[in-house]
């Protein structure tokens, strides 16, 4: 808890998780969104196009690991 300096305490949340927390709100518009379309790549591609581990990307999606690494690879092979 952290003080806002007029007596109220707040609680503070890692920019990380945050972020994360953001991130996966995104995911879940774009996807509801998207449904249906088969043309629109895959949240999990766009995510490992920017840099996102298979890690990452299914601590923000909620998926395994392995899972991630799957879609990544069906997508890489479609093209």
């Amino acid at each position: 808890m952290v003080s806002d300096g007029r007596g109220v305490d707040r609680h503070e949340i890692e920019a990380s998780k945050a972020m994360a927390g953001i991130l996966a709100l995104l995911i879940e518009e774009r996807e509801a969104r998207l449904a249906g379309d088969r043309e629109a790549a895959k949240i999990e591609v766009l995510l490992a196009r920017i840099g996102f581990s298979n890690e990452d990307i299914a601590a923000v999606t909620g998926k395994q690991p392995n899972a991630v690494r799957m879609v990544i690879s069906r997508a890489s092979k479609t093209k």
